[in-house]
């Protein structure tokens, strides 16, 4: 495994930086530890939540905005979001019903109800801090695996398919005397842009970085080669790897349960080597307690960049 310096390089040449991986290998805590170290050494930083399921409010034992940006208390310029999908549906509805004013207004709200509205509508909000111009990073802690390659690959047929209905009720649009506005099919387009941009973002690889976190698991391992597998389709490429949980061997002294359970780690640390010997590799220890709380999380970015 390699030591923290070629991750610290990683994290202070990158704008936008993502944490991935499956539920309960520890995104959130590997973000916000990353997002706090970044603000302590004088960056202004964002992290934002996309997982609906995980609060930054407890991760930081303060409340934490799900619609505004809030200061972090911590002695730093580190200041965080969550990101709630029906929170950001509500803000969304709103701008795109004014966008589709008179349309909206004769057929109701099943325009704006698809089945996936929740979702895009976060990634719509996550779009708009993809153009944030404020702060030196943004650090973004993602929904597990699966409903993370959802979000990316979801929104991009929505404004086609709005396209689409409003083109395939243009003749009873007019038969009840509504006036079709080809103005409305072009900003809509302008909408599919935003988020052709966020995904160039993501696939640009001089501003972004997705670190994949997993744990020295069987099950973890094999989603996080999937997810970087699946990522690559979308043109992002996982440069680096967090294995957490890494049972320190100054623990073990005889406790034959612990050597048990270090000896299967170490079987599939050597795995990760090997599947993954092109990214950064850094190990992140076992710690005594649960991780919350800033001064917690000051040791989690001490053990991944110092």
């Amino acid at each position: 495994m390699r030591d923290g310096r070629e991750l610290r390089k990683l994290v202070e040449s990158k704008r936008f930086l993502f944490f991935g991986g499956k539920g309960g290998v520890g995104k959130t805590t590997m973000a916000a530890g990353t997002a706090l170290w970044l603000a302590d050494q004088g960056y202004n930083t964002l992290i934002i939540a996309t997982d609906p399921t995980i609060s930054l409010s407890a991760t930081f034992e303060q409340p934490i905005s799900e619609t505004e940006v809030t200061p972090i208390k911590c002695s730093c310029k580190l200041s965080g979001l969550n990101i709630n999908p029906k929170k950001a549906m509500g803000v969304f509805q709103s701008r795109m019903t004014g966008m589709l004013e008179g349309f909206s207004t004769l057929f109701g709200s099943e325009l704006l109800s698809t089945p996936c509205t929740e979702e895009i509508a976060a990634f719509d909000q996550f779009v708009s801090y993809m153009q944030d111009t404020e702060h030196d990073k943004l650090v973004f802690d993602t929904a597990p695996t699966g409903h993370s390659l959802r979000e990316l690959s979801m929104p991009f047929d929505w404004s086609g398919y709005v396209s689409n209905q409003i083109k395939h009720r243009r003749e009873l649009s007019e038969a009840l005397g509504f006036v079709y506005d080809e103005g409305m099919i072009e900003d809509l387009k302008l909408e599919k842009e935003r988020y052709d941009n966020a995904v160039k973002g993501l696939a640009d690889d001089t501003v972004s970085a997705f670190t994949m976190v997993t744990l020295p698991e069987k099950l973890p391992i094999e989603e996080s080669a999937r997810a970087v597998e699946d990522l690559a389709t979308f043109g992002i490429k996982v440069p680096s790897m967090i294995v957490n949980e890494v049972i320190p061997r100054k623990v073990l002294e005889g406790n034959w349960f612990l050597e048990r359970r270090r000896a299967t780690q170490d079987r599939y640390l050597l795995e990760i080597e090997d599947r993954f010997k092109s990214l950064i590799i850094k190990e992140v220890p076992l710690l005594e307690t649960d991780v919350y709380g800033v001064e917690n999380l000051r040791k989690i970015g001490g053990h991944l960049y110092d």
